[in-house]
């Protein structure tokens, strides 16, 4: 699939719009559907169906939202518990005294961010207020009271509760003596 390269660097912020727009393999178009070639001889598979040009640009903008990197990304925040290793499918825990967020790390933080703040730059305002909401909802899926939301001013995840993780089992907190190790 060849992509309107033009228009999407025209709409991504300067600070990114010259990467190479390299997201889209193994998709062909069929008319205004987006397919994706089989796996190992399956059948095609539909991805998008647009409802017009316009549609599939911004359709296509926003894929590459997801895998262009920030060249400055903000700096990343410190986690109170980061899962270190498994022992007897059970987590043991590196724990930092001072923290910014008091949780166990979650990787998608930083992806969901970066994608957020391209996306502000290059979407209607009721758009990008869609995928905040998703994306919050996303991020406080393990939570039985909500823990996250997204500050719409400085453009990050903030902690709104004492919340903790919820697997199904029960809450995935650090249990007494899975913390092996504790950093200033």
């Amino acid at each position: 699939m060849r992509p309107d390269e033009k228009w999407i660097h025209a709409h991504l912020p300067k600070e990114v719009a010259d990467q190479p727009i390299d997201c889209f393999a193994g998709e062909y178009l069929d008319g205004l559907t987006v397919m994706h070639e089989g796996e190992r001889g399956g059948d095609a598979a539909v991805v998008y169906r647009a409802k017009d040009e316009d549609d599939l640009r911004w359709w296509q903008l926003e894929q590459v939202c997801r895998f262009i990197h920030e060249p400055d990304p903000p700096a990343r925040k410190t986690w109170r518990y980061c899962r270190d290793h498994a022992e007897d499918g059970k987590w043991l825990y590196i724990e930092h005294k001072n923290y910014d967020y008091n949780a166990i790390e979650d990787s998608r933080l930083y992806g969901f961010e970066s994608f957020l703040r391209l996306l502000h730059h290059a979407f209607p305002p009721e758009f990008w207020e869609r995928r905040v909401r998703e994306h919050v909802r996303l991020m406080n899926h393990w939570y039985k009271e909500p823990h996250w939301d997204y500050d719409r001013r400085k453009l990050c995840f903030i902690e709104i509760s004492d919340s903790k993780e919820n697997d199904g089992d029960g809450i995935e907190e650090p249990r007494p003596g899975s913390i092996i190790r504790t950093i200033d």
